[in-house]
């Protein structure tokens, strides 16, 4: 058995899925256009009849959720246009799901149908659809969606701040100044172009420190790095609530009377994402898709700490300073 069978770095853990092998998928739709992929290892049912339910009410767009082979999906899922990408159980090193959801990426691209022109690559848990996402979808190699339009937010009074902080060196802090704060939930791009960002993703990994493989931060660094560079080649990014919601806690978002989440004063787009980071939210989707699951499942506070504790944006930092001091030892 080699070394890379059961790696135990993530040097060789990248090593291992770099040349993905293929031939893992079987398409009932070969001849699709658009596609969705969302990876949901670990969720029950329930928490994807959102995303699916609300795709199949404005899409018809062929959807591949990458998740354990117990899950359920096919059988949950079997007649709404999904392929189940079975996840294997692979002994080893595994990094943050953030970044280890790229080996199924890579796994997906290698047997996509040539006739996909557009991908989608999207959370699953906390996404829903107001309508068809490819309409009037930016078409660019790679589009990726802001989730803070404030440029001014590159300080340590931000969570993204604070990551950058303790992961990058000062030249590319410095270069993220002045840029909105993007997002890796939703993510658009032809199948070219999602592949570089996936391999500028493990490139950008491989030169920090160890500690930053088991956080949240680095797919969250490695996305802006990417979005304000030529790092993936040519991206394109596009301000919140424009065609992507992206919900935090203090966001002033309404539901109209037709049920459509929006901002106040904004208009109804396409994709909401995060929309668990808010109560009512969270409320109002379960109940529109019947959805019967335990809250704590869903509700994520990582992002949003320093935006309703008090003083945890300090707690925060100091954590983040232990495990940087950690790491450097």
């Amino acid at each position: 058995m080699s070394e890379l069978d059961t790696p135990d770095s993530f040097a060789q853990w990248v090593a291992r899925i770099s040349d993905p092998s293929g031939g893992k998928l079987s398409w009932a739709k070969p001849g699709a256009s658009q596609c969705i992929i969302t990876v949901a290892t670990g969720y029950p049912i329930s928490l994807l009849t959102p995303l699916v339910n609300s795709l199949r009410e404005h899409s018809d767009a062929h959807l591949v959720i990458a998740a354990h082979a117990d899950s359920g999906f096919d059988s949950a899922f079997a007649d709404q246009n999904v392929t189940i990408y079975n996840v294997d159980s692979v002994a080893g090193y595994r990094p943050y799901p953030a970044l280890a959801r790229l080996e199924h990426y890579l796994e997906i691209l290698k047997d996509l149908p040539r006739s996909v022109e557009q991908l989608l690559l999207v959370d699953s848990r906390d996404v829903v659809f107001q309508a068809d996402p490819f309409e009037g979808l930016p078409q660019n190699d790679l589009t990726i969606f802001a989730e803070n339009n404030d440029t001014s937010s590159w300080t340590l009074r931000t969570i993204n701040g604070r990551w950058a902080w303790a992961m990058l060196p000062g030249a590319l802090r410095q270069s993220l100044k002045g840029k909105p704060i993007v997002n890796g939930g939703v993510i658009a791009g032809t199948p070219a172009g999602i592949e570089r960002m996936c391999r500028a993703k493990l490139n950008i990994a491989l030169t920090t420190n160890e500690w930053t493989k088991h956080t949240t931060g680095l797919d969250n660094i490695s996305t802006n790095l990417i979005a304000h560079s030529s790092m993936a080649g040519l991206c394109r990014t596009v301000p919140n609530h424009e065609f992507v919601a992206n919900v935090y806690r203090d966001t002033d978002m309404v539901i109209d009377e037709d049920g459509a989440i929006r901002v106040r004063g904004g208009k109804r787009c396409p994709i909401v994402h995060m929309y668990d980071r808010q109560a009512a939210l969270l409320a109002h989707v379960h109940k529109r898709y019947n959805v019967h699951a335990d809250t704590s499942l869903v509700i994520s506070h990582d992002r949003s700490v320093g935006k309703s504790q008090p003083f945890a944006s300090l707690v925060h930092l100091l954590k983040l300073a232990r495990m940087y001091v950690a790491g450097r030892s």
